[in-house]
This record gives structure tokens, C-alpha cells and sequence, in this order.
């Protein structure tokens, strides 16, 4: 079984396209939002109860896990059925044009505490802090795609209870990882998670979601068309004498 064919058992035709966008647009709000707003003023929302909380460095295993899950997560909830991928995938759109919003118009920081040991926790998380620059904090996208991972399969009658409760017990790990690590503040999870709800309570809207789905189908529609196009005139010139 070729690659192509296996990529299509796992993911349905029609949340291919939308996943590979929303991973596209994932990246150009967090990396244009660093780029833009690099010489911007930027905000520390650390409170008292935050500097409270220690840095554990195991946490930082969990952090990284955070990227599998979120693959495995929206994988299972797009092969849930067509609406619900798109709520979902909507839900990410809406919510990750709030993060960029906040992004450039509250820019944020915060000071990273010293690492003394130099276990292999430790040591990952110094790598950690060294290829990702403290900004972009507010919300935290950790904890906002973790958050939909659960809201995506969330009281879904074809989703196990014993996988709804798992999902919402990974992402409460992921919350505590952002800050066990010192990557986040208290303020960056719970903005998270209310910008998370609220966008998947608007993409549930029929009306919101369809819009995105049409939206979403057009421009497939038009690419494989133009696919379609430069095959025939492809064969075309290869069946033409020379």
C-alpha cells in the first residue's frame, strides 16, 4: 500500500486540505506574529501566585508530547464525520486569528527562571528556552489547540467516555506543563481555554461552519480542477507527434 493510500485511510478526503491549512496558518500566525512584532513594546503578566509555582523540568517531556497529541487529537476528531471536522477545523481558523490579534496588539514576555541541574530534563528544557524566544505568550497556543482536541470530541456518542476523559486529562497535563516549565503564566492558559470555547461555540453555529466548509471546498474544488487541467495537457503533448 503506497503512502498516498495510507494517508487516505487515516485522514478522510474531506479534512485533508483543511488539516494541512490549519497547520499553514498555525505557523503564519506564530511565526509572522514574532516577526511583526519583534520591535513592539511587550507585557509580563506574571503574578505573585505564578512565581508561587516551581519549575519542574519532567514537565518538559509532557510539553513536547503536547505535538503527537495534537495530531492523534484532530485526526480522530475530523474522522468523526464531515460537520464535526469542520467545526473543528473552523474553530482552530477563528481561534487562532484571536491569537494573532492579541499577538501584535498586547505583545507579551516573560523572564525565564535559572536551570541549575543538568539532568536530561533539565538540559531539554535549556534547549527549549533557546530555540523559543519568550513571546507569543498570551493565549498560550499549547493550551488552546489542547483544549480543542477535548472540545472536538467532547460528548461525541461515537467517541468512548474512557477517550473523552483521557483527552481532557492530557490537556490538563499540557496546561500544567506550560507552566511547570515556566513557558507560560497563569493568564496565558485561562485565555486560552475561554478563546478556545468560544471560538468551537461559534464554528458549531450551522450556519458559521457551513460557510467554512464551502469556503474550504471551493478551493479545493478549483485546485484539483487546475490539477486536472495540467494532467490533460500533459498527456496531451506526450500523445502529440514531434
Amino acid at each position: 500500500m503506497s503512502l498516498i493510500s495510507r494517508i487516505h485511510r487515516l485522514i478522510p478526503s474531506y479534512a485533508l486540505f483543511p488539516l494541512i491549512f490549519a497547520l499553514l496558518w498555525n505557523q503564519a500566525v506564530y511565526c509572522g506574529a514574532r516577526i511583526i512584532a519583534a520591535g513592539f513594546p511587550h507585557y509580563d503578566f506574571t503574578t505573585h501566585f505564578d512565581r508561587l509555582i516551581p519549575v519542574v523540568p519532567f514537565f518538559t517531556s509532557i510539553y513536547f508530547l503536547a505535538f503527537p497529541f495534537w495530531a492523534i487529537g484532530y485526526i480522530l476528531c475530523v474522522r468523526i464525520g464531515r460537520d464535526q471536522a469542520m467545526t473543528l477545523l473552523c474553530g482552530d481558523f477563528l481561534a487562532k486569528g484571536v491569537c494573532l490579534i492579541f499577538f501584535l496588539l498586547l505583545p507579551t514576555t516573560n523572564i525565564r527562571p535559572e536551570i541549575a541541574g543538568r539532568g536530561i530534563w533539565e538540559t531539554l528544557l535549556l534547549w527549549l528556552y533557546r530555540t523559543d524566544s519568550p513571546d507569543n505568550l498570551f493565549p498560550s497556543i499549547h493550551c488552546l489547540v489542547s483544549w480543542l482536541c477535548f472540545a472536538g470530541m467532547r460528548r461525541q456518542p461515537t467517541v468512548p467516555v474512557l477517550w473523552q476523559v483521557a483527552v481532557l486529562f492530557m490537556a490538563l497535563l499540557v496546561f500544567l506543563s506550560t507552566l511547570f516549565t515556566r513557558q507560560h503564566v497563569i493568564a496565558d492558559v485561562l485565555g486560552a481555554v475561554v478563546i478556545g470555547e468560544a471560538c468551537y461555540r461559534i464554528a458549531s453555529i450551522p450556519r458559521v461552519r457551513d460557510c467554512y466548509g464551502r469556503i474550504i471546498s471551493t478551493f479545493v474544488f478549483r485546485q484539483n480542477t487546475n490539477l486536472r487541467r495540467n494532467r490533460n495537457r500533459s498527456d496531451s503533448s506526450a500523445r502529440s507527434p514531434h
